[in-house]
């Protein structure tokens, strides 16, 4: 467990808490934010020569395109989660460890369906990894030490976003379309050694157990005994029972359909 160490003031006005070697563990969750950033914006400059090395059409392109940002959108929440739950910094390092077969199956693939994977498979990497850095730093830093934290992290995050098309065009002026995809390979391999070497092992993380339906547990619990009421109810001609089962109604849509069968049976009866 992380030990916090008081920064600030001497007299602690707007003093606020920062791990031991805050310095080393910000850079280090700044470079590993970095390796998903990049990854995010380096294949739109390539798409115009994989579209030519591949002969495909726009759809397959625009899935390349989006590819990384459905597996991040698609499973942040969950595994930040998990991360939470079992551990921060072994979801950091398994994302980063991730982000190297995603990267190498993206510039490899042999057709459009493998590089679409590949790039599906770097956005759930980007989600074990991304959201983790945040939750780190928040519970790392507390005051003012965490907005400041928190602000170096959007700003460098941001800028190495914008820097990835940059980086992208100008290996791809000498290299194949592939290449693009490598070159957060090197900030992977720092990223996972300042991750092991600095990031605490275990903070703060939660007992609650994972939500893995999208339910919180108490309202799963309420929505099945919910259902049961439905399917539970009297049989007809007779006390308890679910044959014949139909929904529990209120008392002024019961009254209503007992005048209705009421009506039914004097009509058949004339």
């Amino acid at each position: 467990m992380a030990t916090a160490t008081r920064t600030g003031a001497p007299d602690g006005a707007g003093a606020g808490t920062a791990p031991p070697r805050a310095s080393l563990v910000l850079v280090a969750l700044i470079v590993v934010a970095a390796v998903a950033n990049l990854n995010l914006t380096v294949a739109n400059v390539a798409l115009p020569d994989i579209g030519r090395a591949f002969d495909t059409g726009q759809t397959a392109l625009d899935l390349i395109a989006i590819g990384y940002s459905l597996g991040l959108a698609g499973s942040v929440l969950y595994l930040g989660a998990v991360g939470d739950r079992y551990g921060r910094r072994m979801m950091l390092v398994a994302g980063v460890l991730l982000s190297v077969p995603a990267c190498l199956l993206a510039a490899y693939a042999p057709d459009p369906g493998v590089l679409l994977a590949g790039r599906l498979l770097g956005g759930i990497s980007a989600g074990m990894a991304y959201p983790t850095t945040l939750a780190l730093i928040s519970a790392l830093w507390s005051g003012p030490a965490r907005i400041r934290a928190i602000a170096l992290w959007s700003g460098i995050g941001g800028a190495v976003t914008a820097l990835g098309p940059m980086l992208a065009g100008l290996v791809l002026q000498h290299f194949w379309w592939g290449s693009a995809f490598l070159l957060t390979l090197p900030l992977a391999a720092v990223a996972l050694v300042l991750a092991l070497t600095c990031v605490p092992s275990h903070v703060n993380e939660t007992t609650e157990t994972v939500d893995r339906l999208g339910v919180p547990g108490h309202h799963r619990r309420r929505a099945a005994r919910r259902g049961a009421g439905v399917l539970q109810v009297p049989a007809p001609g007779g006390r308890g029972g679910t044959a014949g089962a139909v929904p529990r109604r209120r008392p002024a849509v019961a009254g209503q359909a007992r005048a209705a069968q009421a009506r039914g049976s004097q009509d058949c009866s004339s």
